[in-house]
């Protein structure tokens, strides 16, 4: 009798420990079209770069260095799994003085259930974020259904280059990645705020704000330090099929620079309109930072009337579907910034209201133009 018992024990265990077993599944091995939030697929199969590799000869050297970071990028996959594994390697520095890791190297995971309600999952990580960064989201319950499951997306790190990745769910669970839509995107030209600092998850991005709550396709193709209207960089914009391009690059074009903002805008929008006839939306500067300082004042609101100045020219020459989001309606307080100079989560959330409210009148209809 011992025996048997013992023998059901072991059987029971055995069970139990292949119950438990993970399966792992890389992301690029699924497909070409397994990346979202990026153009160019069918020339980036191998990593989680946003710019093709043939802008590296043309884009300056610092935007082609930041367009390896994954910012606005994300995998999509269905699964039933009560829980989910990531681990993936960075190559950069995991936190920067102003932004948490969890945004700087972070992931994030958003489901959608059969009726299309959105709910975020939180998630257990890797303290230690060391060699191989590990996330586990558990106890995922499927109140639409286990057997239909979620679809889930998962938003990638805004501030560093991913080198490889795998997702795992228990192994008698479905998991089934989900290729890019056909859909036009909107196309974000910016800064490092576009980029995502200072996001406390990535998730939490304005750009990534803006996808999940519009359900369009967003490409973010925010350079820290280096929105600087190049002429190198509309020309590969202009190769994007866009729903709409977002041009949002004065907090990196004032001061010294706001003497060029004049010619390179109506240099680069000249370029966009040689390949479409996409809406443009012109932003200005949201100078939060500078309510302490005249002097910030001065300098950014120049960099508005420069842009506003552009924006009246391109109208009398007759240039079409040209919009405009002031600094006025971005609507950003004092309790927006982290140091100064970036948004906290409440700016990010006050920027993609703003976007959002403009896109609409912009975009009045869901789907394809």
């Amino acid at each position: 009798m011992k025996k048997v018992l013992f023998g059901c024990l072991l059987a029971a265990i055995y069970v139990h420990l292949a119950s438990a077993q993970t399966k792992w599944m890389n992301p690029l091995e699924q497909g070409d079209n397994m990346v979202h939030g990026r153009w160019w697929n069918n020339e980036l199969k191998d990593g989680y770069h946003r710019l093709t590799p043939r802008a590296e000869s043309k884009v300056r050297s610092a935007v082609w260095r930041l367009s390896k970071q994954s910012a606005g990028l994300s995998v999509c996959f269905h699964t039933n799994a009560p829980s989910v594994k990531v681990r993936y390697k960075v190559t950069g520095g995991l936190n920067m003085f102003h932004m948490p890791t969890t945004g700087v190297s972070g992931v994030d995971l958003y489901a959608t259930d059969a009726n299309g309600k959105q709910r975020w999952c939180a998630s257990k990580f890797n303290l230690s974020f060391k060699d191989t960064i590990n996330y586990e989201f558990k106890d995922l319950t499927y109140f639409t259904g286990e057997e239909r499951g979620y679809d889930f997306e998962l938003f990638l790190p805004l501030y560093n280059e991913v080198t490889w990745m795998e997702i795992g769910v228990p192994e008698d669970r479905e998991l089934r990645f989900i290729p890019c839509s056909s859909e036009q995107p909107i196309v974000v030209y910016g800064t490092s705020i576009a980029q995502g600092a200072c996001a406390s998850r990535t998730g939490m991005a304005w750009t990534n704000i803006v996808h999940r709550d519009s359900g369009y396709p967003v490409i973010n193709l925010g350079f820290s330090g280096n929105g600087q209207l190049d002429e190198e960089t509309f020309r590969f914009l202009a190769e994007i099929d866009a729903r709409l391009f977002i041009i949002d690059c004065l907090p990196n074009m004032s001061t010294e620079r706001t003497e060029l903002i004049y010619d390179r805008l109506l240099k680069g929008v000249a370029i966009l309109r040689e390949k479409s006839q996409a809406p443009i939306l012109l932003v200005e500067h949201d100078y939060a930072n500078g309510a302490s300082s005249q002097q910030n004042i001065d300098w950014y609101t120049g960099s508005n009337r420069e842009q506003q100045r552009a924006y009246k020219t391109m109208k009398e020459q007759g240039i079409k579907h040209l919009y405009y989001l002031s600094h006025d309606e971005l609507g950003f307080t004092q309790d927006s910034m982290v140091e100064g100079l970036h948004t906290n989560d409440l700016g990010m959330r006050q920027y993609a209201d703003a976007y959002l409210k403009k896109i609409k009148k912009i975009l009045p209809k869901k789907g394809r133009r």
